[in-house]
């Protein structure tokens, strides 16, 4: 088989494999919208935990500014790596999130060791190979937080097609936190 077909067909399932996510994740937000703010880690960290097993990543969390934080308020992570947990916060200008969410760093980033080796981006004590994010916008069209996903290791495999697949899992978020009134 031609090469280029081989490539079709991968791509074909991993299109396939990602609507199905997204469609479980859609039932989730539908099925919970009745909770309250109280729910919203749980709910989160539910969504969470599908889209990390899926995509193949050690750590997925959404992100919220407030007050001059980053704060963690949803993470899924590979328990090898759970090297952040919900409700820990650090100041927003030294995070990565807010740099991407202002456009000053990019969405993908299939190698990030270069970029901290070149002080390209801010400093993380983690050893980031793949990162995903993608900012998490509320209907009323201000800026909640991000949908980050990131691995130790470089992801060959991952590319700009992952994040326009995190883009609509993060309106997804966003649907459930403006249900839940948090």
């Amino acid at each position: 088989m031609p090469e280029s077909t081989r490539e079709f067909e991968h791509s074909e399932a991993w299109d396939e494999e990602m609507d199905e996510l997204e469609s479980k994740l859609e039932t989730m937000v539908v099925a919970t919208s009745d909770h309250r703010d109280e729910a919203i880690p749980r709910d989160l960290q539910q969504m969470l935990k599908v889209l990390r097993e899926q995509i193949m990543m050690d750590v997925v969390f959404v992100s919220q500014f407030a007050d001059g934080q980053r704060k963690f308020v949803a993470v899924d992570a590979d328990p090898r790596q759970a090297v952040i947990r919900p409700g820990m916060s650090d100041p927003v200008e030294q995070s990565w999130c807010h740099h991407i969410a202002q456009g000053r760093i990019p969405r993908f980033i299939k190698d990030a060791r270069p970029l901290l080796r070149e002080g390209k981006v801010p400093h993380t004590p983690l050893e980031i190979g793949t990162h995903l994010s993608v900012p998490v916008v509320m209907a009323d069209g201000q800026v909640y937080g991000t949908l980050c996903a990131f691995s130790m290791h470089v992801h060959d495999d991952k590319n700009d097609e992952d994040v326009r697949r995190l883009q609509n899992i993060a309106k997804l978020v966003s649907r459930r936190i403006d249900a839940s009134g948090g």
